[in-house]
Order: C-alpha cells, then sequence, then structure tokens
C-alpha cells in the first residue's frame, strides 16, 4: 500500500506519478505527456513572476533615509516656502494689518507649502507635525482676516442703509477683530520661523516685494459688453428670490438663537449657511443685477449689500470655526494643539465668532428683512404673506385631551389661506401644514410624548399665517410662545 506499481515512475519536473506503460504501449501518449509537463512548468513561472510583480507596486513609496531628509526634502521645503518667509520678515514688524493683496498672495503661500507637506507625509511625522499645524493655523486665521479687509474694503459700494451710530459701530467692532486676526497670525508666524530654524530650513536673506502681490489677486475677465434683456427679471424671480432670503435669513436666525449653540455650531453648519448666501448673490446677479427693477427700485442694491456681507461674516466664522475644531485642543488633545491653544485663546475665537460674526450676521439680516418689506410695499404686495417666521410653541403635558385630531385638524384650513407653505417640526419630522394626511400623522407622534411631558414644536411659515396659527393653538391646547431669541436680542443690536 502508498507504493507505485511496478509499471509506474515518477518523471522529472512533473507532479503526478505517470505511468511508463502508457506510453510504451501507445508512443503518442509522450508527446501529450511531454506537453502537460512543459505547460505545468510554463504556469508554474508564470505565477512566481506575478508575486515578484506585487512585491514592486508594494514598494512604490518609499520612506525617507535621515540623509534624504537632510540633502532632499528640506532643501525643497526652503525653496518652497522662500515667499512665506519673506512675507511674514515683511508684516511681523508692523502695527497695523497688512493689505489685501498681501493676504491673499499669503493665502497663495500657505496653500502651496500645506499642499507641499501633505504629499510628503508631514502629518504623519513627528518632527514636521507642528510645523503643518502651524501652517494650517495660519491659513485659516488669514482667511478671516482677508475677509475682515475685504469688508473693509468694499463697504462704501454696499449702499447699506445704516445710520451714523450703527455704522460707526460697526467699522469699530470690524476693526477691532480685524486686529485681533492680525496679532494672531503674528504670534504663528514669529512661531512657524522659530520652528523652521530649528529643522534648518533655510531662511532667505532677501524681502518681499509688495508691488508684485495685485496681479495676482486681480482676475482678468473680458469686457461685459453682451446687451442683456432686462426682461431676465419676472416677476416670479423677484418673488422667489426675496422667499429665499427670508428663508435663509430665518433659518439662521433660528440656529442662532436656540441655547447651548456652541455645541451645535461646526464648520458644517456654517458652510451651510454660507453656501445658502453665496447662492443668493449667485440668483441676484442673474436674474435682478443690471435690469429696469433694480433701477427702478433702488432697496434692491442695499438688498445686495447686505447678502454680501452676511456672507463674508459667515467665511470668517467659518474660518475661526474650523481653527477651533482643528487646531486647538477643544478636540483633539494632541502637544502640537495645546501648543497652538498657548499662542491663540480659544476663549478668544469663541467670543469673536458669538459677540462679532454672529452678532452682526443678525444685525443684517433684520436690516435685509426691513428692506423686504419696503421691496414688498413698492410691488404692491402684502409682506406678512411672504416674511418668513420661525417660532417655538411649548405644548403642556396636562392639555394633552385637548391635542387631539378633532379640535386641531382646522389648522390646515389656517394654512391653506396663504400662498406659501407653512411648515410644522418635531423631532426631526417636518409636516406641511396644508396637508390634512401630514397633520393626522403629526397629531399622534406628538401625543405619544405628550403623555409624560411638555412638549416643544416649531413652526415655520409666512408671518401672517404663522401668527394666526400660534393663537389658533394657544386658545386650543394653551401653547406659548417661546422667548425669540435667548442669545441674541435686537433691543441689544445697538446700544
Amino acid at each position: 500500500m502508498g507504493e507505485h506499481p511496478p509499471c509506474t515512475r515518477k518523471v522529472a519536473g512533473s507532479s503526478p506519478a505517470i505511468s511508463t506503460c502508457l506510453f510504451l504501449s501507445y508512443p503518442e501518449n509522450f508527446i501529450k505527456i511531454k506537453f502537460v509537463i512543459k505547460w505545468y512548468n510554463i504556469k508554474k513561472q508564470f505565477f512566481t513572476g506575478r508575486e515578484k510583480m506585487k512585491k514592486s507596486v508594494d514598494s512604490l513609496v518609499k520612506i525617507m533615509s535621515k540623509r534624504e531628509i537632510e540633502e532632499e526634502f528640506i532643501k525643497k521645503l526652503s525653496i518652497v516656502s522662500s515667499n512665506l518667509f519673506k512675507i511674514f520678515n515683511l508684516f511681523i514688524p508692523k502695527k497695523k494689518p497688512p493689505t489685501r493683496e498681501i493676504c491673499f498672495t499669503l493665502m497663495k503661500e500657505l496653500e502651496e507649502v500645506e499642499t507641499f507637506l501633505d504629499d510628503y507625509g508631514a502629518s504623519q511625522n513627528k518632527d514636521f507635525f507642528y510645523l503643518r499645524e502651524l501652517i494650517g493655523s495660519m491659513r485659516w486665521i488669514n482667511i478671516a482676516l482677508f475677509h475682515c479687509l475685504h469688508i473693509s474694503a468694499r463697504i462704501s459700494n454696499y449702499i447699506l442703509q445704516l445710520n451714523a451710530k450703527e455704522n460707526e459701530k460697526f467699522i469699530k467692532d470690524l476693526n477691532e477683530n480685524m486686529l485681533f486676526y492680525f496679532k494672531w497670525l503674528k504670534k504663528l508666524g514669529k512661531e512657524f520661523l522659530k520652528e523652521a530654524e530649528k529643522l534648518n530650513i533655510k531662511l532667505p536673506d532677501e524681502k518681499f516685494s509688495e508691488i508684485i502681490t495685485l496681479p495676482k489677486m486681480q482676475k482678468k475677465i473680458l469686457p461685459p459688453d453682451l446687451e442683456l434683456s432686462s426682461e431676465r427679471s419676472s416677476e416670479n424671480q423677484i418673488y422667489n428670490f426675496l422667499i429665499k432670503f427670508l428663508e435663509g435669513a430665518d433659518n439662521l436666525n433660528f440656529f442662532v438663537c436656540r441655547k447651548g449653540i456652541f455645541q451645535e455650531l461646526t464648520e458644517e453648519s456654517f458652510e451651510k449657511f454660507r453656501s445658502s448666501f453665496n447662492q443668493l448673490e449667485s440668483i441676484y446677479d442673474t436674474f435682478i443685477k443690471k435690469t429696469e427693477v433694480e433701477e427702478k427700485i433702488k432697496n434692491f442694491k442695499s438688498l445686495r449689500g447686505y447678502i454680501a456681507t452676511i456672507l463674508h461674516l459667515l467665511e470668517i466664522g467659518k474660518a475661526l470655526i474650523h481653527f477651533y475644531e482643528r487646531h486647538s485642543d477643544e478636540v483633539r488633545k494632541y502637544t502640537t494643539s495645546i501648543r497652538i491653544t498657548q499662542i491663540i485663546d480659544k476663549k478668544k475665537i469663541k467670543e469673536s465668532i458669538k459677540n462679532f460674526v454672529l452678532f452682526y450676521s443678525l444685525f443684517f439680516i433684520s436690516k435685509g428683512k426691513q428692506i423686504c418689506y419696503k421691496i414688498f410695499k413698492s410691488l404692491g404686495t402684502d409682506a406678512e404673506e411672504f416674511i418668513i417666521q420661525t417660532f417655538v410653541l411649548s405644548i403642556p403635558s396636562h392639555r394633552i385631551e385637548d391635542f387631539h385630531i378633532r379640535p386641531i385638524m382646522p389648522i390646515t384650513q389656517i394654512a391653506n389661506k396663504y400662498k406659501l407653505n407653512t411648515y410644522l417640526y418635531f423631532q426631526r419630522k417636518k409636516y406641511n401644514l396644508k396637508s390634512a394626511i401630514e397633520v393626522a400623522i403629526a397629531i399622534p407622534d406628538i401625543r405619544d410624548v405628550l403623555i409624560n411631558e411638555d412638549v416643544e414644536i416649531m413652526i415655520q411659515g409666512p408671518e401672517k399665517a404663522i401668527k394666526e396659527i400660534c393663537a389658533f393653538l394657544k386658545e386650543k391646547c394653551g401653547a406659548q410662545i417661546q422667548t425669540e431669541c435667548e442669545t441674541f436680542s435686537k433691543n441689544t443690536f445697538i446700544s
């Protein structure tokens, strides 16, 4: 057992035992067996070569040696960051913020150095990680500074309808925050130069020239000589634009006014609102700019100015909250983030976001709403049917027997009296109050919670409809309107 038969032997280069009797008896089988053996060997060589190829693909990324870092990487980094060193050497001694052009150029240089460091994996290297974090921190603080400088340079073109006291206070607060950002940027710049010296990065001797920055910032376009039709702005497009502004404004206002805002305030939430105001700018420039209606109703240009100012404030907010989330020690407890937080106080960042960015965003929103009232009046329309309002209502638990389908269903009749939709929000669900089916679904959902505790619901829609619905719910189930804004009072805008 286990031994080959007498007429069977192993043929060299093959794995199976092959019977010699087969090809002794039938010579044509010898050729076939030789072919099988040859094919087996070719297959074996192919798979061996394939394994070698896999190994070569895996080694595309090479870890640099200490010598390569010193002789190649640091040399390249010195060249890439040479303009950055020159810019910091230029404005670190200055007491006043730089020009927009310098800020814009700095933005480009910081992006270039950051990309270079990321390409070489600096964010995963203990020697260069801190340098990479300093670059990222400076980039976002510089973005905030740039938008401050942009507002300051453009404010006279925005035609904002501010009285002397309001204008004076805004300019004062703008300049104060601009100075904060500039001081923070200088502190980070000094730390960057120290760290670069520690890493033996060569600093350039020559100074940076301000003359070369302006062409980089300016965007060249073809002459706008096309005769555009003044019929671009139809009545529907104008109303849609105004409604979009009012919806976006009210969403931001409601978000800011909620309790514990810094628990929900993120870069993502800032981007959401920034994007909506950026879209509003685009819609205005497409359908209203340089049309007869813009020339006829002068308030449109002021509204465009408010939208632009809010947009740049939100850009500042997004930059600051990015720094707060990614580079301070609020979220990440790295030693580098602790060192950066010692340079820039994260509490000051929060104060700037709340007391400057959000404060004036709401201020200009309230001004924009006033302008919308005037525009609706110019168009011969009742503004209260289009001005969007949001209210939070509290329904007491002991009134649960009053909150069921029969007494509450007439709310749909109120909502249907108005052109715009009115919505009820509860536990991340949205119900259209014009729809009897959706209201019939909402009532049991609310009652399920109302059995055990008081319930808060949010109603959003045209001002006139909201007032009527709130009065109806107060009468039927004792609903009480919550304080309009617990964080920012309209009465405290201008002290």
